[in-house]
Formats: structure tokens, C-alpha cells, sequence
């Protein structure tokens, strides 16, 4: 029954086109499937952490980029080899990053910046060392500077109600929960000094790329962004078995969309595909 690995996040987007051109030039992904309305992106060779992006409605296209805490679903997280080189390939590509800031992480430190991207997505990019979760892409290929995407980021109106959600029907598990505030966690996602941050890190059993995070804002005035149909809208994760895993969020508050979209917390939208690794390692 449990949710597995974020196979692809999906994103609406003002000019499908100039987003292509915005990641493959930032973030050096493969076109992987473009058809005339959509592309996906990835590693080659890596069938997890993909960006699907499909045209956003006319009337969504003309709306402002949303501050890192408004409420819904908000950014992607992918690692870094060269962060330096990814904030100045972000910022030559059209974004925008926020300065890199240093901060202690267990018992090492880690350096990551914050950056709007295209369509409102905010990206979170760690520095890639000893402490980085598995990254199938940066481990088959010691000269890639980027990963796949491992994380993909929702803001909930309810943080607690969001972590028990993907947790007791999900079946994801917290590998971290933390709050943040101050220097320099204030620098990196621009958030009043005053103001604090509480996360949470969800992973599936194998820690398999991608994981789901659960972010929160006190301290500052947040829109209610979760119907926001420009930007990203949802996730697709593996499932062990499908139909189990639908009635289970169902069952802890999910709302069906259609037969294939479910509506879950911060108004992310939640598909469910069969786990292909699993039933390969099962035939076997």
C-alpha cells in the first residue's frame, strides 16, 4: 500500500517551450518525450524524479509568482555538484536564485540556495557531498553537475494534518523534522528576520529519490495559493499497489478529481502509478 518514489512532478506552464529551454539550460535535463502541448524531462537512463510540463489555462498565465510561503503546492529540490555554476546558470537561464548560505546539518554543514524558476516554481538546491541522499543520476555519472529531482516541496494550511496524512495512509515515513529561523535561514528564502520555517522530510522505504517534503511559515502573511493552476500542480509516485493506496488517501480525506487525480493537502493533486522497480525485483 505505501506511496513509493515521486516518479514525475507535474507542472502548468505559461509557454511550455520556454520552459523546456529554462531547465535544460539550467539544470542540463533531457528532453525525454515532447509531444506538441507537453514535455517530460529527466536524466536518460533514470526512470524517477522527472519534470512533465504541460500548458497552464490562458487566464492562469497572467498570474504574479507566489512568495516561498504561500499556501500549496511550491518547489522542487534537485542537488548540485557546482553550486556556484548552478546559481549562475539559473540566473543566465531567466531565473532568479537568492544567495547560497552554509548552515550546520547533523554533523556537517550544508550549503543551499533558494531560486524562482519558470511559472512560479521555486527550486531548493543543495550542494551534493557526503551527506546527499542517493541520487541515481550523480552516481552513475561522477562528471554530471545535477541530480534528478529529489524533492518536490508542498506548503499546507495544516502542517501536522499534512504529515499525518502522507504518513498513516501514505505510508511514508519522517526522516527529519526541524524548525528554522534567523540567520541564515532567513537570507536563504527570504523570509522576514523574525519570521521561522518548520520542516518536514517524508521518504519512501528505500529512500528512493523522490521525496515529498512538508514546509510551514510563522512569522509571515501567506496567500492561499493552493488552487493556483499555473506552476506546479502534481506529483505522480510509484505505488505497490495502486487501487489500496487510492482507497487509503481517500479514506484520510483525499478528494477524487477524476478516476486517475486525487486532491490531497496544500491542494497538490496526487497520481498513483504501478511501481515498476518492485514488480521487476518480485518476477525476479
Amino acid at each position: 500500500m505505501p506511496l513509493g518514489r515521486v516518479l514525475e512532478a507535474v507542472v502548468a506552464c505559461r509557454d511550455v517551450q520556454a520552459s523546456v529551454d529554462f531547465h535544460t539550460t539550467a539544470f542540463d535535463l533531457d528532453v525525454i518525450e515532447r509531444t506538441s502541448d507537453n514535455a517530460l524531462l529527466g536524466v536518460a537512463g533514470v526512470a524517477t524524479g522527472r519534470l512533465r510540463l504541460v500548458p497552464a489555462p490562458a487566464a492562469a498565465r497572467v498570474l504574479p509568482d507566489p512568495q516561498v510561503w504561500d499556501i500549496g503546492p511550491r518547489l522542487l529540490g534537485m542537488y548540485s555538484r557546482d553550486l556556484a555554476a548552478s546559481i549562475r546558470g539559473i540566473d543566465d537561464a531567466g531565473g532568479r536564485a537568492r544567495p547560497s548560505v552554509t548552515y550546520p546539518y547533523g554533523s556537517a554543514h550544508l550549503t543551499e540556495c533558494v531560486a524562482l524558476g519558470t511559472d512560479g516554481v521555486w527550486w531548493t538546491m543543495p550542494q551534493a557531498g557526503a551527506a546527499h541522499r542517493p541520487s541515481p543520476a550523480l552516481e552513475r555519472d561522477p562528471q554530471r553537475r545535477h541530480g534528478e529531482l529529489h524533492t518536490a516541496v508542498i506548503v499546507p494550511a495544516d502542517h501536522d494534518a499534512a504529515v499525518d496524512f502522507f504518513v498513516r495512509a501514505g505510508g511514508l515515513s519522517v526522516l527529519f523534522e526541524g524548525e528554522m529561523s534567523g540567520d541564515p535561514f532567513d537570507r536563504m528564502v527570504g523570509m522576514p528576520a523574525e519570521a521561522s520555517l518548520r520542516l518536514t522530510f517524508l521518504v519512501p522505504k528505500d529512500q528512493a529519490p523522490a521525496r515529498l517534503e512538508i514546509m510551514s511559515f510563522r512569522g509571515v502573511s501567506a496567500a492561499d495559493e493552493s488552487q493556483r493552476q499555473l506552476g506546479l500542480r502534481r506529483l505522480i509516485f510509484a505505488a505497490d499497489d495502486v487501487e489500496a493506496t487510492r482507497a487509503a488517501l481517500l479514506g484520510a480525506g483525499a478528494t477524487a478529481v477524476d478516476a486517475t487525480w486525487l486532491r490531497g493537502p496544500a491542494g497538490l493533486e496526487i497520481a498513483l502509478r504501478p511501481d515498476e522497480a518492485a514488480t521487476t525485483a518480485s518476477a525476479a
